[in-house]
């Protein structure tokens, strides 16, 4: 009797299956899905620096170890879900015209091995809430590039040499691109390199965090 009381009040106050995004815990979440104690441990996003062929960019937070953990699980623990979790998180601003939405696209078989593309998981839920077209057809990666994380600047621009092609149909279109995390912004800037080049009218950028410089989340 005293345990199945336990149990009752356990799950009213930890619904079944509600834990952080981040920790994991069994938790009480805010509605970003971070428990009370991982929410101390966010920073929200202020600006960065500029991206060449980047209109505007904007971020939900800075990178670090809280916010590091859902994108890990999301990119290599297959939690699909958390693409939903992610995307909502983004504010696009309302000044900027958007008539297609691209999530940053990844090499053919990257993604038959991982089963999907992280990035579109986020776009899909910032088309849904924002009511904007997704159009990953758009763009496409032609090459199969290195972890850019583990490259100098110079060599992540060489990495990257190539890497994308897009559609003609992108012509005369505002493109937002949407990708995980930022780091230098190389891979947001060549894929808008490759939308201006058929003749984007302008392309935006936003991710669900931006890496300051020289600084590393701890590895999970």
């Amino acid at each position: 009797m005293i345990k199945r009381l336990f149990a009752s009040l356990k799950k009213a106050v930890f619904p079944e299956g509600l834990r952080c995004i981040s920790c994991g815990r069994e938790a009480v979440t805010g509605e970003n899905g971070f428990c009370t104690e991982c929410e101390m441990g966010l920073e929200a996003f202020n600006s960065a620096p500029p991206i060449e062929g980047i209109a505007d960019y904007t971020a939900a937070w800075v990178y670090n170890d809280v916010t590091s953990r859902p994108i890990k699980k999301l990119k290599y623990n297959g939690a699909r879900y958390l693409g939903k979790a992610l995307g909502g998180m983004i504010e696009i601003p309302k000044e900027w015209h958007i008539d297609a939405v691209v999530p940053v696209p990844l090499y053919y078989r990257r993604e038959w091995k991982r089963g999907f593309n992280q990035s579109r998981l986020i776009a899909e839920e910032i088309c849904r809430r924002g009511g904007y077209k997704l159009a990953p057809e758009l763009l496409i990666r032609y090459k199969d590039t290195k972890q850019q994380a583990r490259l100098t600047e110079a060599g992540r621009k060489r990495n990257l040499k190539g890497a994308f092609a897009a559609d003609e149909a992108c012509r005369g279109l505002d493109i937002l691109l949407i990708d995980d995390v930022r780091t230098t912004g190389a891979t947001l800037g060549k894929c808008a390199e490759a939308l201006l080049k058929e003749g984007a009218k302008n392309v935006y950028a936003a991710t669900v965090c931006f890496a300051k410089p020289h600084t590393k989340a701890r590895k999970q």
